[in-house]
């Protein structure tokens, strides 16, 4: 329980370690399992598949933490913004156009088509069990966050400027809140699911937080993320929380402050040393580590996690990347660098 230890408030010598898209491209074996499904979608919502990818980096790695294997572009896919994943590159879905209206009232069936998530982490949870090494290793649920989401939705596809979703806020604004409501709904019913299976934290990401204008920060991120995070903690206050803001910027130290989660993830593009000054002492940080530091690996990487010790040695930390682990990354990167954290000797073997 070192994970949960961490994301409760106990400062530890050691931090905890699990890496964002842990189960990924990098592993040959999820490779494997991947490739027995041509539909990604599919393949998120097969519970015995996606066990299986979920539990393959903890039995390879022993890391302190499993996350679940699914995706954040499954709640639009279910309220009817067809999901698509396109070789090299990335999501397509049907785009909200401006002035359209979005309705969605089938809560039953959304909660029915998203079953096979909660199946899974129960699925997830046996076969760790199974294992005395991994046995009790917390299992992390997720959602994208409303702000990431309505990205998603309006420009039908990632972008680099975001400027469909800046423009449909400016011009549509009350339109802008009538789908962030459903939008909010939509991720406490799918967070209901994974409580419901018994995960035992929940991460909230919002990976475009950086893009959104400020003037819109308070109604259009911290007002919709607070109500996520109030629901959860009426749900089950035991759970803990964290929040991955990516690349606010100063925007980040109100976000803790307003929604006050137990957790901070922090992208490699923001001044740790300003978080970790300016937020209360009593959120934990996690990650800060480039993902091409870890591609790189050596000596490099270690100074990187020798520093981030030395700064944030007086509050919990949980050692992650800054964003998703490459598909190029070496595994005996991530292997030796569990060891030198850990404090046994660089250089082991894959067996």
């Amino acid at each position: 329980m070192h994970f949960l230890n961490t994301l409760n408030g106990k400062v530890t010598s050691q931090p905890p370690i699990w890496i964002m898209r842990q189960a990924g491209r990098y592993l040959p074996e999820y490779k494997l399992v991947r490739n027995t499904e041509l539909n990604f979608i599919e393949f998120c919502l097969n519970a015995e598949k996606a066990s299986e990818v979920t539990c393959q980096p903890i039995k390879k790695f022993n890391l302190d933490a499993a996350i679940i294997f699914s995706d954040i572009l499954l709640i639009p896919h279910m309220l009817n913004f067809k999901v698509s994943f396109i070789k090299n590159k990335g999501p397509k879905l049907k785009k909200l156009d401006f002035g359209q209206r979005i309705t969605f009232s089938d809560w039953d069936k959304f909660k029915s088509d998203l079953a096979p998530v909660g199946k899974a982490i129960n699925l997830s949870r046996t076969k760790l069990n199974k294992d005395v090494k991994s046995k009790n290793t917390p299992i992390i649920g997720f959602s994208g966050s409303p702000w990431t989401l309505f990205t998603y939705l309006t420009e039908g596809q990632s972008s680099k400027d975001f400027s469909n979703a800046r423009k449909f806020l400016w011009s549509n604004t009350r339109d802008s809140e009538e789908v962030f409501e459903i939008l909010v709904q939509a991720i406490i019913c799918f967070l209901e699911i994974q409580l419901k299976a018994g995960v035992d934290a929940i991460m909230l990401f919002d990976s475009w937080a950086g893009s959104i204008p400020a003037r819109f920060r308070n109604k259009f991120i911290y007002e919709p993320t607070r109500k996520i995070v109030q629901y959860v903690r009426a749900k089950n206050a035991s759970i803990p929380i964290i929040c991955f803001p990516k690349s606010m910027g100063e925007g980040i130290v109100e976000f803790a402050d307003i929604i006050n989660p137990n957790c901070i993830a922090v992208d490699h593009l923001t001044d740790i040393e300003f978080v970790h000054r300016s937020i209360s002492k009593n959120i934990a940080i996690q990650g800060n580590i480039d993902p091409l530091c870890l591609v790189n690996g050596g000596d490099t990487l270690k100074k990187e996690v020798d520093y981030l010790r030395n700064l944030i040695s007086d509050r919990p930390y949980i050692f992650n990347l800054g964003h998703g682990i490459l598909p190029e990354t070496p595994q005996q990167n991530l292997i030796d660098i569990i060891s030198y954290i850990r404090e046994e000797k660089f250089g082991i073997s894959i067996s």
